[in-house]
């Protein structure tokens, strides 16, 4: 009787086993990969409107294997009306309740209703692949078609071509140079638009936004623990006065962990983007692409990855911003008007990101775009440099864009240096406009005589020529070398002219290229830019005629040369552009010999 019992308690043990590995199936949230068929019938979830989570049917048509990180996707039809739209990568689909993948790219000017999946798989482990890859069919899919090509162009016709599905992009600005400045800037780390030179529907779809509309719908944001898989996510760039952000939607969350989109944002690794909810306004139709229109909440989380599968995030904490705030007046309305805003804290982002929002602060109070004089005053601070502030006053055919020249330059000095992580928490601004062309150009320099005795202070007579006014002459005193010899003495303004080409096309940079010099620490390279002159003086450079450069005051090496002694300078009401030189002679007493011949400085290194 014992013999017979243990054969049938073993056969219990394995039956409860296989009991036990079949409930651990049913309570997987996923549905297996290798257990998906074509012809499977699902649903996938979206906002179309509102913050309302909708369900929409969908048949699977093909499973399809490649190389790379991601090396299986699904392709999918919308069968109950719907099409994809930008906005919905990410929305998560589901068969049997189990969670599938998330739509992460389409068919640009082809049939909307068909999109391909990211698994969930994938996105769970968010591995990178590589760019223009084939997947073939391995079951189902369409008749006369081998697969789907991501990114590359197809060998042939008998290759679907599919592409991110486009992800709007939020730019609350006044105007579209503003927008062009930061597209440009964040195409240069990875960002591509859908209208430039790629079919409709492929990349980021930029939609300037007013800020009323972007705070309409306030109340009807979700809560963080609201937000749930087909809630529409939006991941933020800056928020405040001037608002980035991207809308997608959340595929997966748990806990507070999220993941969503479906597939890169930028692509740029590890990260640290906030996140936020959307109030859906509406989906519009497109025959190109549709696409949703939303508004966005404030931070509610934050983004840590941002790989090939899509982005990995958690509620509740906020990512690093820096804090910018300006302070702009129109002098000619008496308009005063204070702005703050928040941008990510990505070293490659921030410089444009930051002058976007500066331009738009400026243009917003002025409600112009045009002319003018602006006088500037900007702070940079940071946890590992010394503060940084600097006064200046510019002028050009878009003030705007170019009172800002300064505080571009220097973001990228301090994102860009070699020696530390500078630790960036907060840019002030103050800027005063004046519509005025408040501009001067040197025309004439008169001495009073043209020997010296060395070290000798003299007085210069330069005449300066405003626009459309009389000439001004303005005293500059001069303190002479002590070495005897022939002199230039070089008198100047800033070296940024106040043309059009050079200040009123929209270049994508805002600021001027450094020259090349050798430091040795940040703090070094900055002490350099706290003491270089500013717009509004004039300059005046002593150089021996004897060694007077042909053509650059920089060495052949490229390095600045030394100098007897420094520049020196007078303020003015202007901005001030010319130069005009007079040649000098230095006396030594009689019973003096003539001492070592000095060597040259390079003044204008800025």
């Amino acid at each position: 009787m014992k013999v017979r019992i243990r054969p049938l308690r073993a056969l219990m043990v394995v039956l409860f086993l296989l009991c036990l590995g079949t409930q651990v199936v049913a309570d997987d949230p996923y549905f297996p990969l290798s257990a998906l068929e074509p012809g499977m019938k699902g649903q996938g979830l979206t906002v179309f409107s509102g913050t309302k989570v909708e369900a929409f049917p969908i048949e699977i048509v093909g499973l399809m294997e490649g190389s790379g990180a991601v090396s299986q996707l699904i392709l999918i039809k919308l069968t109950g009306g719907q099409t994809v739209a930008s906005g919905m990568s990410g929305s998560p689909i589901y068969v049997d309740d189990k969670l599938v993948g998330a739509i992460g790219y389409g068919f640009p000017n082809a049939d909307a209703r068909y999109a391909v999946v990211t698994p969930i798989g994938a996105m769970l482990s968010l591995r990178e692949y590589k760019a223009g890859k084939t997947f073939r069919f391995r079951t189902g899919g369409l008749s006369g078609y081998q697969g789907v090509v991501l990114g590359g162009e197809p060998t042939d016709d008998s290759w679907l071509r599919a592409h991110p599905v486009a992800t709007p992009l939020y730019i609350t600005s006044y105007r579209s140079l503003t927008d062009h400045y930061l597209l440009t800037s964040l195409q240069q780390h990875g960002l591509y638009l859908s209208d430039q030179g790629r079919k409709a529907g492929w990349g980021f779809a930029p939609i300037r936004q007013s800020l009323a509309s972007a705070s309409a719908g306030a109340k009807l944001f979700p809560s963080a623990e609201a937000v749930k898989p087909g809630s529409a996510l939006t991941l933020i760039l800056a928020e405040g006065d001037f608002k980035v952000n991207a809308l997608g939607t959340l595929t997966w969350r748990k806990g507070q962990e999220i993941l969503g989109f479906g597939h890169s944002f930028l692509n740029k690794g590890r990260v640290e983007y906030g996140v936020g909810s959307a109030a859906i306004l509406s989906t519009i139709d497109s025959n190109e692409f549709p696409f949703k229109l939303g508004v966005t909440s404030p931070l509610i989380g934050r983004v840590l990855q941002d790989r090939s599968a899509g982005v990995a995030g958690e509620m509740g904490v906020l990512p690093r911003m820096v804090k910018v705030t300006s302070k702009v007046t129109a002098e000619d309305s008496g308009l005063v008007r204070d702005y703050q805003f928040a941008v990510v804290h990505d070293e490659e982002l921030l410089p444009g990101l930051v002058l976007a929002g500066l331009m738009d602060t400026i243009d917003r109070t002025l409600d112009r775009i045009g002319p003018g004089t602006a006088s500037i005053y900007f702070e940079i601070n940071g946890a590992n440099f010394t503060s940084f502030q600097r006064e200046n006053l510019f002028y050009g055919r878009d003030i705007a864009a170019i009172a800002l020249r300064e505080v571009g330059e220097m973001l990228l000095v301090l994102t860009e240096n070699e020696f530390i992580h500078p630790e960036l928490t907060e840019v002030q601004v103050r800027v005063k406009v004046n519509p005025e062309q408040r501009y001067a150009r040197v025309t004439a320099v008169e001495i009073p005589k043209q020997e010296f005795a060395p070290g000798e202070i003299v007085t210069l007579t330069v005449s300066l020529q405003p626009f459309r006014g009389e000439v001004v002459q303005i005293p500059l005193e001069v303190e002479l070398p002590t070495t005897p010899g022939k002199w230039l003495i070089m008198v100047y303004g800033n070296e940024y002219s106040p043309t059009v080409e050079e200040q009123g096309e929209p270049s994508g940079e805002l600021y001027a290229p450094e020259l090349v010099r050798s430091y040795s620490s940040l703090e070094e390279k900055l002490d350099d830019y706290r003491k270089r002159p500013q717009n509004n003086q004039l300059v005046a450079e002593l150089i021996p005629v004897d060694e007077v450069p042909e053509v650059s005051p920089l060495a052949d090496n490229g390095e600045v040369v030394e100098a007897e002694q420094g520049y020196q300078t007078i303020s003015t009401a202007y901005f001030v552009t010319g130069e005009e030189q007079i040649q000098v002679e230095v006396v030594a007493p009689e019973g003096e010999g003539a001492p070592e011949p000095p060597t040259i400085q390079a003044y204008r290194d800025y």
